[in-house]
């Protein structure tokens, strides 16, 4: 690491008339997405609309908690390089209060299509009455809502106090977040895990994975780094950022998507390996219907495109510091993160269609629906105008940062 010399450089604010078409596209897309899906949804198949619906909620829940866990862990660590790119995220995270608004059709609307324990009464099945202390319908309910309530909390106290150091400058707050972050670190690895069992996992309450919340986390982290290079990038190619984001930059983050991916990869086969030597029915049946019909070539594209593709892409320097190279693997990265959530999600509902026909789990495949489409158009189009919104409220990077001169003098010597 070095530091820059001379002066500080001013807060820079976001010049919405550099993004183009962009701020009003975003408001429009989520808008006609959302009201498409639902109107289209209700209309032909309400189930299909609940579980497309949920696809597009955990793409959007994961991305802004993987923000949330790199703000968090930015402080932890009194990291230095990622100053500059740090508004970024705690803007991405401080996009809670809209998925609190998001989450309210899955809670109220849709639950019973979703999570089908909640229909069924006491001894139904011996397995759903044994984690009946846990799955319950008010215990559920108060899960969700504390979870949602932490993340709400965690993302506006980052924001504001980053903020608030703008306008004072005042050190303390540097120590504040640190010492704060000490104690969010632990309750977001509960709150994200535990999210991930009662709205993921719970879809079919006879499967279990111990490793369920990590396998969720290295997306979640993998994807939201690859759309802070994304961003970061964008902002640098309409004038932002200008002398002050580099190449290194570009290489320390592009490093960090790399061990990721590989963390996703190692996450993904040691939940599988040991899934299948154990070999216990209540683990297994998960892998086994989907890698039945034609859900077994999505499985086989899944694996190639979520970690091989990526590490090809990423495993040379010369593909963290080149800007295309490294934007061309993130927004592929992005794209595979959907493509998992899609895999996780939607054989549940194919499951359900079998049950409700009395057909064998097996006659079922991949199906995919317009509506998925609309879902997520919809849910990220909401998302992104609503970042755009808060990242224009003030300096698109921490001005008065104490760490601000070594993150703009960083050097990468890996």
């Amino acid at each position: 690491m070095s530091a820059s010399p001379g002066p500080l450089p001013a807060a820079e604010k976001l010049r919405i008339e550099s993004l183009g078409i962009f701020p009003v596209l975003f408001p429009i897309l989520g808008a006609v997405g959302l009201l498409s899906a639902f109107f289209l949804g209700y209309l032909t198949n309400p189930a299909q609309l609940a579980f497309s619906y949920l696809f597009a909620f955990a793409v959007g829940f994961t991305i802004c908690s993987g923000a949330l866990f790199w703000t968090l862990l930015h402080h932890a660590l009194d990291a230095d390089w990622s100053v500059l790119m740090r508004r970024i995220l705690e803007t991405v995270a401080c996009c809670f209060p809209v998925l609190v608004l998001l989450a309210l059709p899955l809670l109220f609307l849709f639950p019973k299509d979703l999570w089908y324990w909640m229909t069924k009464p006491i001894g139904y099945d011996v397995l759903l009455d044994w984690k009946r202390p846990f799955l319950n319908t008010p215990f559920f309910y108060m899960r969700c809502a504390f979870y949602l309530l932490f993340f709400c909390v965690a993302a506006f106290l980052y924001r504001r106090w980053s903020m608030q150091q703008d306008e004072d400058g005042d050190p303390r707050l540097t120590l504040r977040s640190r010492h704060v972050a000490y104690g969010f670190i632990p309750l977001f690895v509960l709150c994200f895990t535990f999210a991930g069992f009662d709205w993921l996992m719970a879809l079919d309450f006879h499967w279990y994975s111990t490793m369920w919340g990590v396998y969720l986390f290295a997306g979640a982290a993998q994807s939201s780094m690859a759309l802070l290079i994304l961003i970061t990038n964008g902002l640098a190619k309409t004038g932002h950022f200008r002398g002050l984001f580099n190449v290194e930059h570009n290489h320390i983050m592009g490093m960090l998507l790399f061990a990721f991916t590989v963390f996703w990869g190692y996450i993904a086969f040691s939940q599988y390996f040991l899934q299948w030597y154990a070999n216990i029915p209540e683990e297994t049946w998960y892998f086994v219907y989907r890698n039945t019909g034609t859900w077994a070539y999505f499985s086989i594209f899944l694996v190639v495109g979520h970690f091989f593709v990526p590490f090809l892409l990423l495993i040379t320097q010369p593909a963290k510091r080149t800007p295309w190279r490294i934007c061309t693997a993130s927004g592929w990265v992005l794209l595979m993160h959907c493509v998992d959530l899609y895999w996780i999600i939607m054989p549940n509902l194919q499951l359900k269609k079998a049950r409700a026909a009395g057909l064998p789990p097996a006659t079922t495949g991949f199906e995919p629906s317009i509506i998925d489409l609309l879902a997520l158009v919809g849910v990220v189009g909401v998302l992104a105008a609503a970042f755009l919104w808060l990242l224009a409220r003030g300096s698109i990077f921490p001005s008065r940062d104490p760490r601000l001169r070594e993150s703009l003098g960083v050097t990468n010597w890996s």
